[in-house]
């Protein structure tokens, strides 16, 4: 006690001797660790703010995709929040649900940060052209964030710090999904090889997914729930012909360095509460549980070779950080694109036009790349889009917009939920941001 009061008198004595004498400037101080806006504006810095965009999208992304797959039924709730059962129950659109609230202001941050990572890397690109790979850096990131945000918001506020922004509005939400292609547009044009063709890939993610919202808003059309779109075919083929054969991947991935946009603390935020946390886990209509609720075994089947999807098996081992069995790693990437992917949107716009034939080729060349029997007939073509796209793209943020235009309804789904009641419904802008906004509080701006 003794030594903790005389480490505390010193520097208090010091204080109030500068304070006399008004001459010690103690606060007048050049901290280089103190940064201000304009500190990032320096050309000097562009690489560093392209890469705090990243790490801001990333954790982002990985925060936003745990309630909207909670909702869906890829993962179940087992843990002990209340909230995350009603969102499993399918409660979406409730703007104080903790986690969902919770998650708007990591995807906000994200938006804004790679929004301004693009603005400031135009203005060096003004005065030095060779900063072009950095500002298509830029894009492909603000590309990135707003593709998500079009997947999986009903509506959102493009807000500056504390600048308020109206929201967009359920019914325009589309226009998020264009400003993405618009950003990987320059993303794709202005890159080195590498960004590029994640650019490309990226596109036809968002391109399908433009198609797919007009399938599920404002309602879904399950009559006719495939999503046609050309110019996701030729990105998707432009990346094919550069992969070839490949089972390739673009991954977000995590670290402990990467921003951590959320209470939890976790740097990719569903695979966290997966396989740390275990608030939630993978659905039951794919794996079955042991009695303390880890997985004991997988139980979704291949439906031409009835043997465990060996597809579901890759996508599960990516989300496990390694062997599903034995891995638990909190640090797994997300996967934002792949080949099977873009094979998926080539076979979904073949069947959609009456092309059997593209459409086997294309489903083929995915099954292939498991060993499995090709595809000749043997069931109704849009029963195994329909499953392929569900292994191909587990823990991808696609399965809610799979489920509303396919008809598909969750068991945990209660009859008076919005995603029963109200299918087509994304998630809202939650309290943490009405609250705030003056377009929304009720305060007027």
């Amino acid at each position: 006690m003794t030594k903790t009061n005389k480490a505390v008198k010193a520097p208090m004595t010091i204080l109030a001797t500068c304070l006399a004498l008004s001459a010690c400037g103690l606060l007048d101080v050049n901290n280089p660790n103190n940064l201000v806006e304009e500190s990032i504006s320096r050309p000097e810095a562009a690489t560093a703010v392209v890469n705090g965009a990243q790490s801001l999208v990333a954790g982002g992304v990985g925060v936003i995709w745990t309630p909207i797959e909670v909702v869906g039924d890829n993962f179940t709730w087992i843990g002990s929040r209340d909230a995350w059962g009603s969102l499993d129950q399918g409660f979406i659109s409730d703007p104080s649900n903790e986690w969902s609230d919770g998650a708007y202001p990591g995807i906000a941050q994200a938006r804004w940060m790679s929004d301004k990572a693009v603005s400031l890397l135009e203005a060096n690109v003004a005065e030095d052209p060779s900063f072009g790979p950095e500002l298509a850096r830029a894009h492909l990131y603000a590309g990135l964030v707003h593709m998500v945000i079009g997947e999986t918001m009903n509506d959102f506020t493009q807000s500056d710090k504390r600048e308020s922004g109206p929201p967009v509005g359920p019914d325009q939400m589309y226009t998020i999904l264009d400003e993405a292609i618009t950003h990987l547009d320059a993303a794709a044009s202005g890159g080195d090889a590498d960004v590029k063709l994640a650019a490309l890939a990226l596109r036809a993610r968002t391109k399908q997914s433009r198609a797919i919202w007009d399938k599920i808003k404002p309602t879904p059309n399950t009559a006719d729930p495939l999503a046609k779109s050309p110019g996701a075919v030729a990105d998707a083929q432009a990346v094919l012909a550069s992969v070839g054969s490949a089972d390739w991947t673009y991954d977000l991935h995590y670290s402990a360095s990467t921003s951590a946009n959320y209470s939890d603390g976790f740097a990719n935020n569903i695979v966290g509460e997966v396989n740390s946390r275990k608030e939630i886990q993978v659905d039951k209509s794919l794996v079955a549980f042991t009695a303390a609720n880890d997985i004991d075994h997988i139980t979704i089947m291949d439906p031409i070779d009835n043997i465990v999807d060996p597809a579901f098996v890759v996508r599960l081992n990516v989300f496990k950080g390694g062997d599903w069995e034995t891995s638990h790693d909190q640090y797994a990437p997300n996967t934002i694109a792949s080949s099977r992917l873009m094979h998926l949107i080539i076979a979904e716009d073949a069947l959609a036009n009456g092309d059997d034939a593209t459409f086997t080729t294309e489903i083929n060349a995915i099954r292939a790349m498991d060993g499995l029997t090709p595809y000749s007939g043997q069931m109704p073509a849009m029963d195994l889009l329909r499953h392929e796209r569900r292994v191909n793209t587990f823990g991808m943020g696609l399965r809610l917009p799979d489920m509303y235009r396919f008809g598909v309804k969750a068991a945990e789904w209660t009859s008076v939920s919005d995603a029963f009641k109200a299918p087509g419904t994304l998630l809202p802008i939650t309290l943490v941001e009405i609250r705030a906004n003056c377009y929304l509080n009720g305060l007027g701006c």
